[in-house]
């Protein structure tokens, strides 16, 4: 018996847009061609009935387009890879433009010392501004929040102490500006520093914001990324954000960097010029503070090289971290953050520095400024 007058076109059609059918003899794969396709559509035709072949060849025609070209089936191109950590100049955080212009921000804090500005709120909110020194259940909230987003990692207390208050100025300098002019970035810090208290509409960006690398580093899953610009250090473990640490790097007097004939004063070397990053080569063997005079006694430091083979430069606590670039060259950080990188049991016999460290000789480490 003829078949239907139906053209191959149509039937191609058919099978582009319909490539499974339930009934029994149905296609459950594509085949290369399309006489596969003619194969079991007689099938259909004549084991089951002629009426639902001519059905699909009278409504395939209207219902399709004439012309299907290889084009509209072939996958889409692989996606442009794009790394972004989601605080870059531009982006957009719980509806604010990014980064933030601390001068227009207003605070939440009273000027009156002997007021309490918990007592001025009406009516009371779930997420309200605090204060440095406030005691309730919203700093409670605050520091659990902050500890998701890998910013505080001291004790729940419901008090604004300054492990608090560090962690709100680190947040406030990953969404502020980045100061990367060696000859003003000093100043810049001081005359715009991130505030240390809270607004109503933090809650909202902290909330939003999402802890990322700052940069993609292929095949080094566990690194320390220090960000000039922002005074900010990144632990990467397994390529993920396990803490966000401020810190004070060198001073930068003057704007001269280093160079292959040494730093200029209190310059913190950088390693941008090393495609692998530098490395951690030494670590002071003692538990805690070095026995050295006054402001040169360090705690718990340990030492990288630069892009010029510079050493003697390291991350160490220090008793001063300000918001800004104060120190001689290396990178301070709070004695209860190193204690977070560098932990130690003083009790336990046979202690060595590097045990339970986060961060260990032979670790890599990237210093950037942008």
């Amino acid at each position: 018996m003829p078949r239907s007058g139906i053209g191959q076109g149509s039937w191609e059609r058919i099978f582009l847009y319909l490539p499974s059918l339930t009934a029994e003899g149905s296609l459950l794969v594509r085949p290369e061609g399309a006489s596969v396709v003619f194969a079991h559509l007689e099938r259909a035709v004549w084991c089951r009935s002629r009426l639902a072949a001519l059905a699909l060849a009278v409504i395939a025609p209207l219902a399709l387009p004439t012309v299907a070209h290889a084009s509209d089936f072939a996958p889409p191109d692989e996606p442009h890879f794009a790394f972004s950590s989601g605080l870059e100049p531009g982006s957009v955080l719980a509806g604010h433009i990014l980064p933030m212009d601390w001068s227009e921000r207003v605070s939440p804090c009273d000027g009156d010392a002997e007021r309490s500005h918990l007592d001025l709120r009406t009516p009371p909110s779930l997420r309200p501004g605090l204060c440095p020194g406030d005691t309730s259940d919203a700093v409670i909230r605050l520091q659990r929040l902050l500890t998701v987003k890998m910013l505080y990692r001291e004790p729940i207390t419901g008090e604004y102490d300054d492990a608090t208050r560090y962690a709100v100025a680190t947040f406030h300098k990953l969404i502020g500006p980045a100061h990367t002019d060696a000859a003003t970035a000093r100043q810049e810090w001081i005359d715009d520093p991130p505030p240390e208290d809270w607004t109503e509409g933090d809650w909202k960006m902290l909330v939003a914001f999402w802890p990322e690398p700052p940069k993609f580093r292929q095949g080094q899953p566990d690194r320390i990324e220090l960000d000039i610009g922002h005074q900010i250090l990144y632990l990467i473990e397994r390529d993920q954000v396990a803490a966000i640490i401020p810190v004070s790097s060198g001073a930068g007097r003057g704007t001269r960097g280093c160079t292959r004939l040494g730093c200029g004063a209190s310059v913190t070397p950088r390693t941008d010029r090393l495609d692998g990053g530098g490395k951690f080569y030494y670590q002071h063997n003692y538990r805690g503070w070095s026995p050295r005079p006054a402001e040169w006694s360090i705690y718990k430091a340990i030492f990288w090289r630069g892009n010029y083979g510079e050493w003697n430069y390291g991350l160490h606590g220090y008793r001063s971290v300000p918001h800004y670039p104060a120190s001689h060259g290396c990178t301070r950080l709070t004695v209860w953050d190193m204690d977070f990188l560098r932990p130690y049991d003083a009790s336990r016999p046979g202690w060595q520095p590097s045990d339970g460290a986060r961060v260990e000789v032979g670790m890599t480490i990237h210093v950037w400024d942008r």
